[in-house]
């Protein structure tokens, strides 16, 4: 059963008791823990009890410090460690670390941390498989292009399910969505660091996550004692869920994850909202339709006005998806799909969905009717029609020919704000925010380096650098001053 739990007030006033109790003997290492002090001090684990309550029974020993442990893993992913063993040898070492974590007296054992992170995850802890070695089974890409979805018409599939409700809501990563929801993302919400919660744009993008498994496995066969080294024999691999998968940047397969995650483009601090660990092969426009329909689950107090995504995502179901939502949806053309479009009657447009007048000029844009949900085009020579050499053969109307195109005809081409225009080009500059998010995470926290062998402890680990990139963000807002009032002499950095 759940026991004791202190709340963040408490928390508050007893780190600055302890702090100050050690700053005669140990004021160096809290001035080189500064930056850390800061974090843990507006760090409010409140919310995360009710998340976690149900995953504890209602009878027998009660479990202690389950607020100061999470935030123990903040501490951990902070110190740029990945592994709770060499941390907790590290925590038993320190007394200000134990004390910025929160722990009195003896600190916890490394299985403690793993029960906590056990209970957090909604599945079995992942076993060894054992199966045939997988293979990359697809014709390597062009240079330039990305891996084609394994499934043909896979997308319509799902759209036309998540459209009708029929979503399975079995991702044993939920409860730390929602602690990183709960606990990050609100309180910088209610900080301003999102945006507007009644209008915001988000961008959502994949990264390749190599795992530290062998795509080889480990043998079981007697083939090798037979001289046979190349067999397809059953073999045993301690990734169960990794596989092969493509990397269209650095234009090599790579064995492992994909982390999918959905940043806020009205962030200028690139914070996440949303991340999901899938598989290598997965493709991104198959990982964003589960993405958008647990997104909006999981957030129905914000109201997602702009969707930027790469050309991975130009798929007409996707348009689709997030036209149902009234989200506009700013994706760039896949070249493989250029000519493609799906628009009826007699216009003649180009590939930014500008229609051409009879003298093989692009018409202007005049704006978005919002009454009618269609775009106005204007005349490209309506200030002085005698420039025009077609002008006798056009529209005799003073005010210039007018022609107007729905998005209903083509949600992909017939954009309320035309592709390829400046107001188009600066919102969808902004989704170069998820790459930042992904540097944030699998770089500056190190979380590539840790070479895990489980989805379960990539998404962990995942989610407490989210976390701690929301706190640096928040830390930079709020200035909290508790090492002054500890009697610690900060240094401006100004100066």
């Amino acid at each position: 059963m759940l026991g004791y739990w202190r709340t963040h007030d408490d928390y508050q006033l007893w780190l600055k008791s302890k702090l100050i109790s050690l700053v005669p003997e140990h004021e160096a290492e809290i001035r080189f823990y500064g930056s850390l002090v800061e974090k843990v001090y507006v760090l409010n684990l409140d919310p995360l009890k009710e998340i976690v309550a149900p995953m504890y029974s209602l009878i027998g020993r009660p479990a202690h410090n389950q607020p100061e442990l999470f935030r123990a893993l903040v501490v951990m992913l902070h110190c740029k460690t990945q592994d709770p063993t060499k941390f907790v040898a590290v925590l038993r070492s320190s007394l200000v670390l134990a004390a910025i974590c929160g722990f009195e007296g003896q600190t916890p054992g490394v299985g403690t941390f793993y029960d906590l992170l056990a209970r957090l995850w909604l599945a079995d802890a992942p076993q060894k498989a054992v199966k045939v070695p997988p293979s990359k089974g697809r014709k390597r890409p062009k240079s330039g292009d990305k891996l084609k979805p394994k499934h043909p018409g896979i997308i319509k599939k799902l759209v036309d399910k998540a459209l009708q409700g029929c979503v399975i809501e079995k991702r044993p990563e939920r409860v730390l969505q929602a602690i990183l929801k709960e606990c990050a993302v609100i309180p910088s919400s209610k900080l301003g660091l999102l945006g507007n919660p009644d209008n915001l744009a988000i961008s959502g993008d994949g990264s390749p996550v190599r795992t530290g498994a062998s795509p080889r496995g480990k043998k079981l066969c007697q083939c090798p004692a037979q001289g046979i080294y190349h067999c397809q024999c059953e073999r045993s691999f301690t990734d169960p869920t990794a596989n092969w998968g493509w990397d269209s940047y650095h234009e090599q397969w790579f064995y492992g994850h994909t982390l999918y995650s959905i940043t806020s483009a009205d962030s200028f601090n690139d914070l996440p909202i949303y991340l999901r660990f899938v598989q290598g092969s997965r493709h991104d426009s198959v990982t964003f339709v589960f993405a958008w329909v647990e997104l909006l689950k999981l957030y129905p107090e914000f109201k997602f006005s702009k969707a930027l995504l790469d050309s991975a995502h130009d798929v007409y179901d996707i348009y689709r998806l997030l036209n149902a939502n009234h989200t506009q949806a700013f994706i760039d053309l896949n070249k493989r799909n250029k000519g493609h479009n799906i628009y009826s009657g007699p216009l003649t447009v180009n590939d930014n969905g500008v229609p051409i007048c009879i003298a093989n000029l692009p018409m202007l844009n005049w704006g978005f009717n919002n009454d009618r949900c269609r775009i106005k085009w204007r005349c490209p020579h309506y200030k002085d029609r005698s420039k025009c050499p077609k002008s006798p053969e056009c529209s005799p109307s003073k005010y210039g020919r007018v022609v107007y195109t729905k998005p209903d005809w083509d949600l992909r081409i017939f954009t309320p704000i035309p592709r390829g225009s400046k107001a188009w080009k600066a919102i969808y500059a902004r989704r170069s925010t998820v790459e930042r998010t992904f540097k944030r995470i699998l770089v500056d926290y190190k979380i590539e380096n840790a070479r895990c062998r489980s989805n379960k402890r990539w998404f962990w680990q995942a989610t407490i650098a989210a976390l701690n990139q929301h706190l640096d963000a928040q830390v930079a807002l709020l200035k909290p001053s508790i090492l002054s009032e500890v009697g610690i002499k900060t240094i401006s950095k100004a100066a």
